[in-house]
Order: C-alpha cells, then sequence, then structure tokens
C-alpha cells in the first residue's frame, strides 16, 4: 500500500479521515477516504499500488469487461449501457463540428469506440485490461495498452472520452496534461465520474457503491473536478446527467432481494429529483476544453 501526502489537486498536505469503507466486492478489506482540509478533495489512502491492485479487479461481477454475467443487476447494466453509448455519442456530436478521430481512454471491451466506428469516427482505444484488448481485436478494433500514451507525438485527437475511468488511474497528475497535449485546440475531452456530492451517497454513507474501494483511488464533485483540470489549464464548458446511475447505484448499495430492489428503485428516483435543480446526480458527464 502507498500513502499518500498531498492533495493531487492543491498539493496541501492538510487532510482528514472522510469516511471508513469496505471493498464489498472482493476482498472485504476496510479503506479510509481522505479529505483535503484546504480544497475539498476526497481520495482513497492509503491505496493499493499499481502493482498491487490488479487482484482487487479479480470478479465476475465487475462491469466494466463483463457483459455475460447472468446476474439480474448486470443485465439491467448491459441493456441500459448499450441504450446509453447512443446517447453518449449523440452529446459529442452537438458540441463537436465534424467527424474526426476519437480516443477512448479505458475503453474496456470496445463497446463504445465499435459504435462511434460505425457512425463514421475514426478510433482509438487505450486499455490497461490484456483480456479486453483481446475482445477488441476480434472486433476488429485499434487499441493499445496504456504505454502508448506516452508514444504519441504527432498524433492530434478532436475527442477523448474517459467514460468512469478518472477514477482508477494512478498516475492521474500524468494522464491529464498528456492528453491536453494530445487534443486538438477545438477538441473536447468528455469525462464521466460519480458525484460524492449526490443525494444517493448521502443516503448510503459508507455502503454507497460508486465508491468502489479501492478501485476507485479518487471521488469527486462537481467543485473538486473543476479545480483539478482548472489546475492543468483547462475548463468545464457543460456538465450533463447520467440519471441512470442512481437507480444502478442504489441497486447495488441494497442488495438483492426484491425488496431490496424495489427501494433502490424508489431512492434513485429520489436522488434524480434531488439532483435537478442544482445538476447534482449521481454520476455527471463533465465536457471539458
Amino acid at each position: 500500500m502507498e500513502n499518500i501526502k498531498n492533495c493531487m489537486v492543491c498539493d496541501s498536505d492538510q487532510n482528514e479521515v472522510y469516511l471508513k469503507c469496505s471493498d464489498y466486492l472482493v476482498t472485504k478489506e476496510d479503506f479510509i477516504l481522505t479529505q483535503c482540509k484546504n480544497c475539498g478533495f476526497v481520495f482513497t489512502n492509503p491505496r493499493p499500488t499499481i502493482e498491487e491492485i490488479p487482484p482487487y479487479y479479480n470478479s465476475k461481477e465487475y462491469y466494466s469487461h463483463s457483459a455475460d454475467s447472468k446476474s439480474i443487476i448486470s443485465s439491467i447494466y448491459n441493456i441500459v449501457r448499450n441504450l446509453n453509448i447512443k446517447k453518449k455519442l449523440n452529446l459529442i456530436k452537438k458540441v463537436t463540428k465534424k467527424q474526426g478521430l476519437l480516443l477512448d481512454y479505458g475503453c474496456g471491451a470496445g463497446l463504445f469506440i465499435k459504435y462511434a466506428t460505425s457512425q463514421g469516427w475514426v478510433t482509438r482505444g487505450i486499455e490497461p485490461n490484456s483480456e479486453a484488448r483481446a475482445v477488441c481485436k476480434e472486433l476488429g478494433l485499434t487499441v493499445e495498452a496504456p504505454e502508448f500514451l506516452t508514444s504519441i507525438n504527432e498524433q492530434k485527437f478532436d475527442v477523448i472520452t474517459l467514460w468512469h475511468v478518472l477514477e482508477h488511474l494512478h498516475d492521474i497528475e500524468v494522464v491529464i496534461p498528456k492528453l491536453k497535449s494530445i487534443l486538438n485546440i477545438d477538441g473536447i475531452i468528455v469525462v464521466a465520474v460519480p458525484n460524492i456530492d449526490s443525494w444517493d451517497a448521502k443516503k448510503y454513507k459508507e455502503n454507497w457503491a460508486a465508491y468502489d474501494v479501492p478501485r476507485h483511488l479518487y471521488h469527486f464533485t462537481p467543485k473538486t473536478i473543476e479545480k483539478l483540470f482548472t489546475k492543468f489549464g483547462m475548463s468545464i464548458v457543460s456538465t450533463h446527467p447520467m440519471k441512470f446511475d442512481a437507480y444502478y447505484v442504489s441497486m447495488l448499495s441494497e442488495g438483492n432481494s426484491v425488496l431490496a430492489k424495489i427501494k433502490a428503485i424508489i431512492n434513485g428516483l429520489r436522488s434524480n429529483i434531488h439532483a435537478k435543480s442544482e445538476m447534482n446526480y449521481s454520476s455527471l458527464i463533465y465536457l471539458i476544453k
């Protein structure tokens, strides 16, 4: 495990305990969430090193790369994910002037870039999981390991997407400026992350599934993600809701009984209602330039 002494956003060394959570998915270990006293950024601390983290992803119920899980939650997730892929690309089309070159960082099994390619985009993916990269290769997609990012020099992208990926990156302070350097002058970075300031996060507290320790290294609010990208000379131009996430995360947080699923649907609805006035949804998409 590695201890983080300084905040990744403001470099302050003044931190305090925010919450204690458990890894409900794999090991049942307890982890501490630390909050910076200066800027409010929350991060898992201590955390597994990049060499230690792989076993924490060793679960058939980890959905980033799983399209064939038989659980009810996973089945619902996969159906809605496929519907959302079209919505994601439509959102991008509204703010871009052309169908150009798109990089999906943390592309998983390649479903998003497969669809984007079918709609006329030239796509590349970066994915750390070798099994997921193999799936992408079978689909005829161009997907590389994370080391590929350091070798990009001349190529520029019109769109760079990170769909629920930023919170997983150990080397966030290296990746963000590198992504900025390979973005066209009028390009956009699209980031989707959970929001710990949402109603459902406050409802479930340490049992909120989107804390997902220790796989989630960082835990964002709209204010802290704005501060993070401002640090690297970028700004958020618009914010958009991911309304289904409130239901999905509530289902994971509640448990597997029928009554739990009913409660989760009610709480997901309540979260979205509370979020409407201040754009404070369970997960948010940020368009960044």
